[in-house]
């Protein structure tokens, strides 16, 4: 009888990607997909580190697992890669595959299962990276039946100085552009008609390779019949430029949603950050933005606490959420990562105060998307449908081409397709439609 698996993900789209291609990967070395955890004779956890939160929870979740459960334990991502044997050494996985190796985990497992000795594959080699646009993978369904995520980039070489990722993921590596359109164009003849281009700074693509820059990836990408919506995450504000809007406002079929962390609203913090923009290069993106694309959103990423942080610092970044008006943003507590350069600058702030602090943003933040929210009643929009609403059966869920969510009345027809409504309603956070002529 064949062994089946369990894969569950922490963190970000890029760990959902990488998921997808583990799958594919057991799948081909012999194993079967199990409907559960209960059912599974190997249990695969693909972790994030980009917070210390982020690996307490999965480290809980893994402990708990290992006390009632029989099953190989695996931990794969960047929480693998960050702790390495350690992981291993404690007892709590029987096997670590860092995210260079993640696509080959089918034959490492199968080899270790088959007597193999090594229990640790964090190698970072170029030799060892295992690529990620492979055409078998145009075929496998995202949870989304008619959406695909598809990673360009591979690692960063940013190295803000809060974050792990450079030193898990390793170097920027850009996948050949020809590949990558090729491999989309397999998604679309397969069904698919939403696409979601990922890299943890999707501006660097082709940089590290000389191939073409990701605006005109993103033009290609784009042109490809058949496809509703092509998104894009993440964008960095230090090199998102001009080019990148142009395209945008070029194809009604790419999203006018636009992630640009800003981290902070501090020259001073951005600086210690080595975020490498400034809040004058930052708004005048939002300038650009607003003169070229008149319906368009932006979401950001803020973080609060920052070693030196005062508060004059932390009134700026306030100052700069009424400035822009993000339509979503995501807030943190500033987190120390072992490893990272912040790590070692002298802290001011308790937990306390970060706590206080990120309270009162989230507070100035919920109420700007709450009127966002509202100013989009009685205006027409177009979505596509996800699914069924997880509250009322005879309503589906959608999201804009703003990146709002959206439920309206519809059926299993509608989904995947792209339906033109007008905002009635605003429900909690959520928008509510009705179809339009």
């Amino acid at each position: 009888m064949k062994k089946r698996f369990y894969i569950e993900t922490f963190g970000c789209q890029m760990n959902k990607g990488d998921s997808d291609l583990m799958a594919l990967s057991l799948e081909t070395a012999g194993f079967d997909r199990a409907d559960g955890e209960a059912d599974a004779d190997i249990l695969i956890f693909n972790t994030c580190s980009v917070r210390s939160h982020a690996e307490s929870r999965a480290l809980a979740r893994v402990r708990s697992v290992r006390k009632s459960d029989s099953a190989l334990v695996v931990i794969a991502g960047c929480m693998a890669q960050r702790l390495g044997d350690s992981l291993v050494a404690d007892g709590t996985a029987d096997l670590v595959v860092g995210p260079y190796q993640s696509p080959k985990i089918g034959d490492i497992i199968a080899g270790c299962l088959g007597g193999r000795k090594t229990r640790a594959f964090l190698s970072q080699k170029p030799e060892d990276f295992a690529g990620r646009i492979q055409p078998a993978a145009a075929l496998r369904r995202d949870k989304l039946p008619y959406h695909k995520w598809v990673t360009i980039t591979h690692g960063c070489e940013n190295f803000c100085s809060y974050c792990i990722v450079p030193y898990v993921r390793g170097k920027l590596i850009s996948f050949p552009s020809e590949a990558i359109v090729r491999h989309v164009g397999q998604c679309v003849a397969g069904g698919v008609t939403e696409i979601t281009l990922l890299g943890q700074n999707v501006n660097q693509y082709g940089m590290d390779s000389g191939d073409i820059p990701f605006h005109r990836l993103l033009e290609r990408v784009a042109g490809i019949k058949g496809i509703l919506r092509v998104n894009f995450l993440t964008s960095h504000p230090m090199d998102f430029n001009d080019d990148i809007v142009r395209v945008v406002a070029d194809h009604a079929n790419i999203t006018r949603s636009m992630h640009l962390p800003l981290q902070s609203g501090s020259d001073r913090i951005l600086a210690l950050m080595n975020r490498k923009y400034t809040m004058t290069r930052y708004h005048s993106i939002i300038e650009h933005l607003d003169r070229t694309l008149p319906d368009h959103a932006v979401s950001t990423d803020l973080i609060v606490g920052f070693p030196g942080e005062t508060e004059k610092d932390y009134e700026l970044t306030l100052d700069a959420v009424h400035r822009v008006r993000f339509d979503e943003a995501f807030m943190y507590a500033y987190s120390p990562r072992e490893g990272t350069p912040s790590f070692v600058m002298k802290e001011e702030l308790g937990r306390s105060q970060k706590i206080e602090r990120l309270q009162r943003l989230i507070e100035i933040q919920r109420a700007i998307s709450r009127e966002k929210l509202l100013a989009r009643i009685d205006r027409p929009e177009e979505l596509i449908v996800e699914g069924q609403s997880r509250r009322s059966p005879g309503e589906y869920r959608g999201r804009t081409y703003l990146n709002h969510p959206v439920v309206l009345p519809g059926g299993p027809g509608d989904v995947g397709r792209k339906i033109r409504i007008i905002i009635k309603d605003v429900r909690g956070s959520t928008l509510y439609g009705e179809r339009s002529a």
